[in-house]
């Protein structure tokens, strides 16, 4: 037996890239693509509704008999309360996602924080396919008799998530829409809301009959500069190129890539622990299965430095039941349409016998970019930082300073950055911060450039390679509002940190000992500005350096203001409103200042650099640095 994982797909005629075997030219399946009578059409085994279910649907009389319990071992797992049934024309059901009950959510969670945060607030989403799964149950309580052969215009407006609690109720309500009598096709249309909203998230037609139908005829083409990948499906979960914990692990070998679209095999996997009350659910589709589709297509998207997540498809078609656990099964995507935002392709999947198992045509998804260092950071933050390290002069040893801008973090909204960075103890102030979403941001920033600073500050004194996870460090402010590090978990020492933010990014420092640093950009400052910042003697001090130079000045004022502000965070009292009590008595062309505390005569060294369009001041309270 061949060693290749990929031999057993059929070869084009060019007889050198591995494709997925046409039906027609399986001969055990060669009814499959027949377009005869309807009764010649292989028979499809009626949805699996145990006696149990249907006594309980029939049972309940619309609109007001209370609804059923979750069933117990063999049932389906989605029919939890109904509120209303119509036989064979309506029905809502009422499912409560629970964290403790619905095991695979945290193999699905965007944040990975295990053992740092709770799983709640890590933010765990209920995959589209188990969408698709919780529709095609409620749908099939319509259809008694009758098997799923598919869905149609599946449109995803919204992903569920259960975060910052434990569970999340949601209503699914069917309501037929047509039978056709010429085809023996039943469409439900069905719509998932989370109770108390109007718009639904998701939205699908489901198909059922007493046979499968073949309307999907796929004509793929071959693939051009095909190239095995450089990582096998293990190798993706392993380097957490998707973010899917095991129950989603079915990608395994070798993945074939080309520009066209891709080829790899799915591995089915056991069902027995998506549940925790149901050892042996009574699944209509493979949830985790198909969840395999969008994380192939998302391995091509990232081929080209994108990042996809699902919003639907137009159609889907099953033609034989789930192949058992353990079965190989190969599958095809061809990109049919790659757009500045969606992207679009048709996939073939076998059901491991050399026949097809299901068709769907354009399969959607939503594109986004994020910078490399930022999905390393998504992808390992025990590993990587957010943040770029700033080569200060005159920094004690030891000492470490960040920058991390917007634009680091581009492709994190808010509220999914801050799941990954803050402790979950700083929540509540984040959100609270959220009325005015600027400065909610700029705030999330400079947590960003602390708890970066302090990691690598950590991680420099053990001498290893690993960080702490960001979660896990606690950044609070004393009543004047400095910011300190909290000790959390058993760290036996933490570094005293500054930081700052001005519009788009944000600068901080760690160090043994006392530091302050500010940021402020360069740009034209109004005569009413000089007059607020400088003394007298700093205006001479600035017209020695600037002169004339309008260009200077701008950037010498924003230099003077940030010192001050840096020395003012040093002493962890801020400038007070009073800028003037703080006196810089000395500046050099390199960017240097001796400031003078008023009230106390102390002198204080202050250093500054201009990165870009910023200035950067910083010090640590001694008189040394680019003075010598």
């Amino acid at each position: 037996m061949s060693s290749d994982p990929l031999s057993h797909l059929v070869i084009d005629a060019d007889g050198d890239i591995p494709v997925i075997a046409r039906v027609y030219e399986v001969e055990s399946a060669e009814e499959l693509r027949r377009q005869d009578a309807f009764d010649e059409q292989p028979e499809v085994p009626a949805a699996p509704r145990p006696e149990e279910a249907q006594a309980q649907v029939a049972e309940v009389e619309a609109p007001a008999v209370p609804g059923c319990e979750p069933l117990e071992e063999g049932g389906l797992p989605f029919i939890g309360k109904v509120l209303s049934f119509e036989p064979n024309q309506s029905i809502v059901v009422q499912r409560t996602l629970d964290l403790a009950e619905d095991l695979y959510l945290a193999d699905h969670a965007f944040v990975q924080a295990s053992g740092v945060k709770p799983l709640s607030a890590c933010m765990p989403v209920l995959p589209l396919t188990m969408s698709l799964e919780a529709i095609a149950e409620v749908a099939a309580c319509l259809t008694p008799g009758l098997g799923l052969i598919g869905f149609e215009n599946v449109k995803a407006v919204r992903w569920i998530e259960v975060s910052d609690r434990d569970s999340e109720v949601m209503n699914i309500s069917a309501q037929l829409q047509e039978i056709d009598v010429e085809r023996h096709v039943w469409r439900i249309g069905v719509e998932v809301r989370l109770a108390g909203q109007e718009m639904p998230t998701t939205t699908a037609t489901v198909l059922f009959s007493t046979v499968y139908r073949t309307d999907l005829d796929f004509a793929f083409g071959g693939f051009s500069n095909a190239y095995r990948g450089d990582k096998t499906g293990e190798d993706i979960y392993r380097e957490r190129h998707m973010f899917h914990g095991p129950r989603f692990h079915c990608l395994t070998g070798e993945i074939l890539i080309a520009d066209e679209g891709a080829v790899a095999q799915l591995l089915t996997r056991p069902q027995d622990d998506l549940f925790r009350s149901l050892r042996q659910p009574q699944l209509l589709l493979d949830p985790a299965l198909l969840d395999g589709v969008g994380q192939l297509i998302g391995i091509w998207a990232g081929e080209q430095d994108r990042y996809v997540l699902p919003i639907g498809f137009a159609k889907l078609e099953i033609y034989g039941a789930t192949p058992p656990p353990g079965t190989l099964v190969p599958i095809r995507i061809e990109i049919t349409r790659d757009e500045a935002l969606t992207l679009y392709a048709d996939v073939e999947v076998q059901d491991g016998a050399g026949g097809v198992w299901m068709r769907i045509r354009d399969w959607g998804s939503f594109k986004f970019r994020y910078p490399s260092q930022a999905l390393d950071f998504r992808r390992h933050p025990t590993r990587y930082l957010l943040s770029r390290g700033l080569e200060l002069p005159g920094l004690p040893a030891g000492a470490v300073s960040h920058l991390v801008s917007k634009a680091d973090v581009n492709g994190f909204d808010a509220m999914l950055l801050a799941r990954h960075v803050l402790h979950f103890d700083e929540m509540p102030l984040f959100v609270e911060k959220g009325e005015v979403p600027q400065r909610q941001f700029q705030w999330l920033l400079g947590r960003v450039a602390a708890k970066d600073s302090i990691r690598a500050w950590l991680a420099a004194r053990s001498a290893t390679d690993g960080l702490l996870h960001p979660a896990a460090l606690l950044v609070a402010n004393e009543e004047s509002g400095q910011p300190v590090s909290v000790p959390v978990d058993g760290q036996a020492a933490v570094p005293r940190i500054s930081l700052s933010h001005c519009e788009d990014r944000a600068v901080a420092i760690a160090s043994e000992q006392p530091v302050g640093i500010d940021i402020e950009i360069v740009r034209p400052r109004e005569p009413g500005f000089v007059d607020s910042l400088c003394t007298n003697g700093e205006r001479e001090l600035l017209s020695a350096v600037c002169g004339e130079d309008d260009e200077a000045w701008s950037e010498w004022l924003s230099r003077l203001w940030s010192a001050k502000e840096a020395a003012g965070k040093l002493l962890g009292q801020g400038l007070n409103g009073s800028p003037h009590r703080i006196e810089a008595i000395t500046l050099n062309g390199s960017g240097s200042f001796i400031v003078q505390i008023q009230e106390s005569d102390r002198l204080i060294g202050v250093n500054s650099v201009r990165d870009g369009d910023f200035v950067i001041a910083y010090t640590t309270g001694q008189r040394t640095g680019m003075f010598g």
